[in-house]
């Protein structure tokens, strides 16, 4: 895999240096060596999930519980769970701090440019012909 990564890598950087023509030896080349890596990704993406789903079928058919969710675990659970957000544990806390961060990241950077798009916007909604637009569906800033 990894050879065929520098490969690619290697005839990319080739290609550029060519002044990335859109045909030619050169070209060809960098084409069939992504191809090449691409085809191996999927592969062995396949092959990986295949591996999962045999590893699951052969404890499904031997009735063994205990040992299918011993391998469920291994391939699909994370052992690596955020136990803290910003040196707080506490979901109250963790919720206010994701709130507060959404809620500084969406606000406007400039109130007057905030009233100018809320008014251009009333001013294109004066004219509009499509189904009605009722007072619930009114942009708050």
């Amino acid at each position: 895999m990894n050879l065929l990564k520098d490969e690619s890598i290697e005839t990319n950087e080739l290609w550029k240096a060519a002044g990335k023509p859109r045909h030619g030896p050169i070209f060809d080349r960098r084409q069939e060596c992504r191809l090449r890596y691409r085809r191996r990704i999927r592969e062995k993406n396949k092959s990986t999930l295949s591996v999962h789903t045999n590893d699951l079928h052969e404890c499904l058919l031997n009735k063994n519980g205990p040992s299918f969710w011993k391998c469920w675990r291994s391939k699909f659970e994370s052992k690596n769970k955020c136990v803290q957000v910003d040196g707080s544990i506490d979901s109250d806390v963790v919720a206010n701090k994701f709130a507060k961060h959404f809620h500084t990241a969406y606000s406007c950077n400039s109130s007057s440019r905030a009233a100018e798009l809320y008014s251009e916007h009333l001013s294109k909604r004066h004219n509009y012909q499509g189904l009605p637009l009722t007072e619930n569906l009114d942009v708050d800033c």
